[in-house]
């Protein structure tokens, strides 16, 4: 409804105190520390900029340490924490005092220091086991897989293709000097070691070459193949014993892993503050800190910086300030503010928009989607989420929007007579058996056929859907321009406002009275139009720039028309909705009154329906965004401010309480 009056804060404090200063502040949860603009050595202030760069590296990798290490532990935990576990209240700062925070450091380093052993094992392990299979095919050898012959004498030893003569290739080698002895074979070749002097080496090695044989590569193995496949199976098997007894060991220190969540939090903080301070300069002794806090926080803020020996002042923004937005809604409309931070916040000092948006988004939300069962599934699961559950403030603030938007799905389908689609009338028909002449037709506009709803069927009606959308439409773009009349009005512009919009709001009704009353439209409509031409050029110096102007604000007739026909697509999302979970019903309930058909339909009914929810949720929130975001904020609204931004101690297992 409105946006927070900030105010500039200024702290001179000791650089002593500067980093308790700063968790201080960060734990009021609204502070906002801007970047000292005289920040340079060269300034000749003597100022400097806090040198925080190795610490904050130093924060950065033990936060990812500490997470990683969380991680390894939460595998072994055996107690469930469920999906949001409640935060741990504790004072964070006793934590550090008291030796805990070094304790869970030597569990973070014993931690790590385990799953990197783990992974060497493995490694090894997985070595061993390549060592024993490329060994294997010679156990019979009983030379050292690594022989190479002797002074006078050369080994070869290795693997012929399958395919091989051995008769024939026997005959060849032994023509060279080469002897053989077959040490086994199978589906990869025939493996054998072959032995000749050296002169004939190279005729040798040439003639085995071109048979495809494959010289083993044991380099400086000097046992033999069984040693070799023993040793491997020894450290296949210590690597074993020592791994479960590293597992063993994560087991026991997962009980501490709740000390681990502590410390996460208490090095996310210490690293924010960190960067809070790169901000800040100070001089010898002396730190500065530049914020902004919101004026009705102004006595905790004092309250918190009269524990420390510091200086503060606050004061009212200057003209060359831009101070941060932070916008001040009630109960209802502040679970829409995200959607507004998904455009752009309003300047400071201007309108905010969120109070009305979120009736509107309410409204459209539900006439796209109407539909009672899914809207009640949605406000079901998104209310009892966020009491259940321990979320995030941002999540939770998500989750009720889209509870509200179920409840005006729900009043909405109650008027267009939408239950998971049709599913009612369709259940009564293929499932009960009840003909299609007996079942009801409520609607105040009939269709052609049995219907639930209290006012109409939009897939029965499409047209009077189109129509009741455009009116929607209608409402939607004359409040932004009733906005913007406002606007006008309070800034001293009453007259732009009676030209620029009223002018336009007597045209759109001299329009309506032409279907209506044509006579008096006629005459309301050429003197709205005359009104136009006359006043919309004012501001031009000349009568040809001012007459100019006036017959192109006339033009301005074809924007808002095709502004009105953007609000068809609550035509389409709504008919894609309602056909989409027709079709699920005739599907569901297609092999009639039997078990199996009763198995079918409640299968299909669960898959069918929760799918068509997903995906038309996802399209009427896009969709109901940009009505927002285009049509509405087009005819009103300032954005381009810089959304308050409050630096935050760490609170994602923890709360810090004193």
């Amino acid at each position: 409804m409105s946006i927070s009056k900030m105010k500039k804060l200024a702290v001179f404090a000791h650089k002593d105190e500067l980093d308790a200063i700063v968790k201080r502040l960060m734990r009021l949860r609204c502070v906002d520390i801007s970047s000292h603009s005289d920040g340079t050595e060269d300034d000749g202030l003597g100022l400097s900029r806090i040198a925080c760069d190795v610490r904050r590296l130093e924060l950065e990798s033990s936060v990812s340490d500490v997470g990683a290490a969380i991680a390894v532990l939460d595998s072994y935990v055996e107690k469930s924490k469920g999906l949001f576990p409640a935060k741990k209240k504790l004072d964070t700062d006793e934590f550090v005092r008291d030796g805990s925070a070094e304790r869970a450091r030597v569990t973070v380093r014993k931690t790590l220091e385990a799953v990197k052993r783990r992974e060497q094992i493995k490694t090894e392990q997985q070595k061993a086991s390549a060592d024993i299979a490329a060994a294997r095919p010679y156990l019979s050898y009983d030379l050292p897989l690594g022989f190479s012959g002797t002074d006078t004498t050369e080994c070869f030893l290795g693997v012929l293709p399958t395919a091989t003569d051995l008769e024939a290739t026997g005959r060849e080698l032994y023509r060279v000097g080469a002897i053989a002895n077959l040490l086994g074979n199978d589906k990869n070749g025939i493996y054998a070691a072959y032995f000749c002097h050296k002169a004939d080496s190279s005729a040798v090695s040439a003639l085995l070459s071109s048979y495809g044989f494959l010289r083993a590569s044991f380099g400086g193995v000097e046992i033999t193949a069984k040693e070799y496949v023993k040793r491997a199976q020894r450290t296949i098997k210590a690597g074993a014993a020592e791994d479960a007894r590293l597992e063993q060991e994560l087991r026991a220190m997962s009980a501490e892993v709740e000390l681990l969540e502590v410390l996460y939090d208490v090095e996310s903080t210490e690293l924010t503050a960190t960067l809070q301070k790169q901000k800040l300069v100070t001089t010898d002794s002396v730190a500065i800190i530049d914020a902004w806090i919101p004026a009705g926080r102004e006595a905790a803020v004092s309250a918190a910086l009269d524990k420390f020996e510091c200086a503060y002042e606050t004061s009212e923004p200057g003209e060359e300030d831009v101070p941060p937005v932070l916008l001040k809604n009630n109960g209802f409309a502040s679970n829409f503010e995200w959607v507004l931070g998904m455009y752009s916040y309003p300047q400071y000092g201007k309108f905010d928009p969120t109070f009305i948006m979120s009736i509107f988004y309410f409204i459209i939300f539900g006439i796209m989607f109407a539909d009672v069962g899914y809207g009640l599934f949605m406000s079901v699961a998104c209310f009892v989420a966020v009491k259940v559950f321990n979320l995030s403030k941002g999540l939770e603030r998500s989750l009720k929007m889209f509870g509200y938007c179920g409840i005006s799905c729900m009043i909405f389908g109650v008027l267009f007579g939408s239950y998971f689609g049709d599913l009612p009338l369709k259940f009564m028909q293929s499932m009960l058996g009840i003909p299609e002449s007996e079942l009801p037709n409520l609607a105040l506009i009939p269709g052609d056929s049995a219907t639930l709803a209290i006012l109409f069927d939009p897939l029965q009606n499409p047209m009077g859907f189109l129509i009741f959308s455009l009116a929607a439409g209608a409402v939607h773009l004359i409040a932004g321009m009733a906005v913007q009349f406002a606007i006008l009005c309070k800034n001293g512009h009453a007259l732009d406002a009676i030209f620029d919009i009223g002018a336009y709001w007597l045209l759109f009704a001299g329009i309506g009275l032409l279907v209506l009353v044509p006579a008096v439209g006629t005459w309301v409509t050429i003197g709205a139009a005359a009104l136009i031409v006359l006043t919309h050029g004012r501001k031009e110096k000349n009568i040809f720039g001012k007459l100019t102007k006036g017959l192109l604000g006339l033009y301005d007739l074809i924007n808002y028309a095709s502004d009105l026909l953007s609000y068809s697509r609550i035509l389409a999302l709504g008919l894609a909705a309602g056909i989409i979970a027709q079709v699920i019903n005739i599907l569901g309930t297609m092999m009639g009154p039997t078990v199996i058909g009763f198995i079918v339909f409640v299968l299909v009914f669960i898959i069918g329906h929760l799918l068509n929810l997903a995906i038309n949720v996802l399209g009427t929130f896009v969709h109901t965004s940009r009505l927002q975001y285009i049509e509405f904020f087009g005819k009103f609204y300032e954005d381009g401010g810089v959304a308050f931004d409050p630096a935050l101690a760490s609170e994602k297992y923890t709360e810090h309480q004193e």
